[in-house]
């Protein structure tokens, strides 16, 4: 009996009867029924087929979650988790309100970053006091940071220091045109000592780099930001994660 080249589809010899007719062809159909099958195993939306390891045979994979990306595993195709990349990921915004003493942040930190970036924009103080302080949680002591700066009119230079502090007492700028503060916090969610760096501001009068630690091992999900005197009106806080790899 004859045969396809690719698929092997049993055909009619020359010579085969007439009177096979019915036969010939309905085994040509059953061929053709399962070939067409194997080359396509999908049976749920989102199915995807791939060339398998048996000739003129596909297999089925079935459709990831959401999220997952398409990727290769011994060989194959499948579904996995997306790779993460570098970067900054917006973890939370908060608008201040108007005329607060103070505002607290709460569900900053967690366990998916290490490390966060903090901006305060926009806004205004009711004093120009030009200091805005910063308390992780509800600790009270152990803030130790320094805090270097110049003064605009005469390049004079600024030096301050929290020793066993009650909080950070330089974390930002507060004035009546402006409130400001950013800084990079490492650690504040695990059970380690929290570091604080790179945080810079430029008041009315002088500005100011500083950078400092809480010494503790508190877990903190919260931070307040509160100006030394005065209330805070208007602006926005906004805490970014670091993907660090």
């Amino acid at each position: 009996m004859a045969t396809t080249t690719n698929y092997g589809w049993t055909t009619p010899d020359d010579t085969a009867l007439v009177k096979d007719g019915a036969s010939a062809i309905r085994s040509l159909g059953t061929s053709v029924d399962t070939t067409t099958k194997a080359l396509n195993p999908s049976t749920t939306l989102g199915d995807i087929e791939y060339r398998s390891s048996t000739a003129n045979t596909n297999t089925r994979l079935g459709i990831g979650t959401t999220g997952q990306v398409l990727t290769v595993a011994g060989g194959v195709p499948a579904w996995g988790t997306a790779a993460s990349g570098a970067g900054l990921t917006l973890v939370k915004s908060q608008v201040i309100g108007s005329a607060v003493s103070s505002v607290t942040v709460t569900s900053a930190f967690s366990a998916t970053y290490d490390a966060y970036a903090i901006f305060v924009t926009g806004g205004t103080g009711s004093v120009n006091d030009e200091n805005m302080t910063m308390q992780l949680g509800s600790t009270t002591t152990g803030y130790y940071a320094c805090y270097i700066g110049a003064v605009y009119s005469t390049a004079a230079s600024t030096i301050a220091a929290n020793n066993n502090a009650s909080n950070f007492t330089r974390a930002g700028n507060v004035i009546t045109n402006g409130t400001q503060c950013s800084f990079e916090i490492i650690n504040p969610f695990l059970a380690k000592r929290t570091y604080i760096k790179n945080g810079l501001y430029g008041g009315d009068t002088q500005y100011r780099n500083w950078g400092g630690y809480v010494d503790n091992t508190t877990s903190y999900t919260a931070f307040t930001l509160t100006p030394v005197s005065g209330t805070l009106t208007g602006g926005t806080i906004f805490v970014y994660g670091y993907a660090l790899s």
